[in-house]
């Protein structure tokens, strides 16, 4: 594993809160592995799919480099064979694998469990992870504010919104992240409950206002952050 890249990134906390590297490597229609045993199945699937006009809208999102055509044409089917086979005899106490387009990122604290990787992708990156201060946060521009505190993934009690709404008009040094502003007038005749994502906070100056928050959502608050520039 001489020629891999590695980098560092500065975090809060480790990869899922437990793998401490995580590598990536490119291949070209691993997004369509999901739910295929062996290569076989996949092979059955990618001459489903690239017959489909309806996919190409969703390849063109995560394979903008490549036309329609060329893209099937791209598939190296011993390079994903290769890597069903790392995925399904691996130990699985020992990694994680998480796929977004064509882009494989597996995570483990073992680093030779990225050894045969590198056989699959010869530009495979590792990036450890710098875990810093737990109870701080680190942008690269200066925050908007001081203080930032999450809520916990959970489903909003039935008053939520309206004591969202009223903490906003009584206390304008709230700030609540967007996300959850939009989540809060979400609701379908199938889903009736809304549910708590874990990266909805809400931010603040004055760290009072942490006591304010927990007189109101006490059993929803997850973990607080203060929030400063990188050094």
């Amino acid at each position: 594993m001489a020629s891999y890249k590695f980098k560092t990134e500065r975090r809060n906390k480790l990869y899922f809160n437990k793998f401490q590297y995580k590598a990536t490597i490119k291949i070209i229609g691993v997004q369509y592995t999901y739910y295929t045993p062996d290569i076989d199945s996949y092979k059955f699937r990618i001459e489903k799919f690239s017959s489909s006009a309806s996919l190409q809208s969703y390849r063109q999102i995560f394979n903008s480099d490549y036309d329609e055509k060329d893209y099937w044409k791209s598939i190296n089917f011993e390079t994903i064979e290769k890597y069903l086979i790392y995925r399904d005899t691996m130990p699985k106490e020992k990694f994680m694998a998480r796929i977004s387009g064509d882009r494989v990122s597996v995570f483990s604290n073992d680093l030779s469990m990225f050894n045969y990787l590198q056989t699959i992708d010869p530009k495979m990156t590792i990036t450890k992870a710098d875990v810093l201060e737990t109870d701080k946060m680190y942008f690269k521009r200066q925050p908007k504010h001081k203080y930032r505190t999450y809520f916990k993934a959970r489903r909003m009690p039935k008053d939520f919104t309206e004591n969202v709404i009223s903490l906003k008009d009584t206390y304008s040094s709230l700030h609540f992240c967007p996300a959850l502003l939009r989540a809060l007038f979400y609701k379908t005749p199938y889903n009736p409950y809304r549910y708590m994502h874990g990266s909805f906070y809400v931010e603040y100056d004055d760290e009072k206002m942490l006591t304010i928050l927990a007189m109101w959502f006490n059993s929803m608050l997850g973990k607080t952050y203060s929030c400063e520039r990188e050094p």
